[in-house]
């Protein structure tokens, strides 16, 4: 499993937002400097690109975010590859969960609870304003500011040097703008998971989980004013003297195994030593105690395909579904331990079971449609991915996985605007703008596909420009 290489904040590229001492940030600029920082992170290797994960992290945020003011910008969540507890919220309604604070929750309303807090930052515009605020700032360390914020949860030790050093070169009041917002971000944040119908307890038994784990020098070395998060212990109890927790109303009933499900799966994806946690996994299933056997045994399963025993690996999925045969990620890892075993006759009718019963799900289109463009039907993976392009526009994984399919099928069009895409979302101008280029020089282009590819051969060019980057120029096509 590769790993996640740390990185100075100075590195991010950010766009250049102009005259620092303008005192409005509008939608534009944040939209930019949102999706910019994503790339950034993308190209790093930080974001874990894992369609299972990505939509059990998205059914519990966007539960939440319906009870908070969005600014007319959808939610967007994400994993990053990190085993750091830690949350963050960016430009654009994006936010970040670390592996590590998922795997040291307890229970889904401990994770529903940091992810509450990180919305109500974003609801509360504390990132717009904490940006606007930087105007009296240098350019230069107004970006370092929002750099080390962003990649402080992909890279906390770096995240928190570049933080100290920005905040010794002048910007401390920053901090305390930033703590203000914590208390506001703890109260809605409880009322949000109130209404979304978790309890609101788990915000604060989280907090004084970390109270328990901080006790550490090394952590005692930083002190509190330069944490970009209070002391877990101001935290916790500051939200037992301030916040008043709102009754618990369990309107809808929450699926226990997806949480249990989530957290083995993310153990596995994020293991060094598969080996070692197979190991770990068997004396968990033969103690039966305590852990969910369910969940452990998925855990499990997947890790025995992850190191190539495909038998075992079958052996314990076939357990699985006999105990529950609607549960889709039962069904998706058959046929995937299928394909692994070169089998795709089978693989091809357990995903075709599974479209029957879930016609429409992205997570099994996204599993059969990468599959089908590589090994099987390229025409059917486009027809299965094509609608969801709309529905998950900054997906890199959905965009290569429909650029394999074009190209196998011969869309030589698609295929090169599809991984003009897929580059872009990864922080890689130059080669977006090239795969542009080169689908505007393929002959019987339709007036609206050359006009598209040209709209956004145009974009690409003018963030290539605004970042200094070499971009050719050659004229366009």
């Amino acid at each position: 499993m590769a790993s996640f290489a740390p990185v100075g904040a100075q590195s991010i590229l950010l766009p250049d937002m102009g005259d620092p001492s303008r005192a409005y940030f509008g939608p534009d600029d944040e939209q930019q400097m949102g999706l910019q920082i994503m790339r950034q992170l993308r190209a790093r290797g930080a974001v874990l690109e894992d369609v299972q994960l990505n939509e059990y992290l998205d059914s519990i945020g966007q539960g939440i975010a319906t009870y908070a003011d969005q600014n007319g910008v959808p939610f967007a969540f994400f994993f990053v590859r990190n085993p750091g507890i830690n949350a963050f919220a960016l430009p654009h309604n994006f936010i970040g969960i670390n592996t590590g604070l998922l795997l040291a929750t307890q229970r889904e309303d401990e994770l529903a609870g940091v992810m509450a807090h990180e919305i109500a930052h974003v609801s509360q515009k504390h990132i717009v304003r904490a940006i606007a605020d930087m105007k009296r700032l240098t350019l230069p360390l107004a970006a370092a500011m929002v750099a080390s914020a962003a990649l402080a949860a992909a890279s906390s030790q770096a995240g928190q040097a570049a933080m100290v050093g920005a905040m010794a070169a002048g910007a401390q009041h920053q901090i305390s703008f930033t703590r203000a917002n914590e208390q506001e971000a703890d109260r809605i944040g409880m009322q949000l998971l109130a209404k979304a119908g978790f309890d609101p307890q788990g915000m604060g038994d989280f907090f004084r989980k970390l109270e328990r784990a901080s006790s550490g020098e090394a952590r005692n070395q930083i002190p509190e004013m330069l944490l970009t998060h209070p002391r877990p212990e101001s935290r916790a109890a500051d939200m037992q003297d301030r916040v008043e927790v709102p009754p618990l109303r369990r309107t809808v009933p929450r699926d226990r195994n997806a949480y249990d499900l989530a957290k083995a799966r993310a153990r596995v994806l994020t293991s060094e030593d598969t080996h070692t946690l197979i190991r770990e996994l068997e004396i968990l299933l033969a103690k039966g105690d305590g852990a969910d056997p369910t969940a452990v045994r998925y855990a499990y399963a997947l890790a025995l395909r992850q190191a190539g025993r495909y038998d075992e690996a079958r052996q314990q999925v076939a357990r699985l579904v006999g105990g529950d045969p609607d549960r889709l990620a039962f069904r998706i890892e058959a046929a995937e331990i299928a394909l692994a075993q070169g089998d795709r006759q089978q693989a091809w009718r357990l995903f075709e079971e599974a479209r029957k019963l879930y016609p429409d799900d992205f997570t099994l289109a996204m599993h059969y449609g990468r599959a089908l463009a590589t090994q099987g039907d390229p025409t059917l993976a486009m027809r299965l991915l094509q609608p969801h392009l709309r529905r998950h526009p900054n997906d890199p994984l959905l965009y290569a996985s429909y650029a394999q399919a074009a190209q196998r099928a011969g869309d030589m069009a698609a295929t090169h605007a599809t991984m003009a895409e897929y580059h872009y979302l990864n922080g890689e101008l130059l080669p977006a703008i090239e795969q542009l280029e080169l689908g505007l020089r393929n002959p019987g282009l339709s007036p609206n596909r050359e006009a598209q590819l040209r709209a956004r051969l145009k974009q690409f060019r003018a963030e290539a420009i605004a970042l200094d980057l070499p971009v050719p120029k050659r004229a366009s096509p």
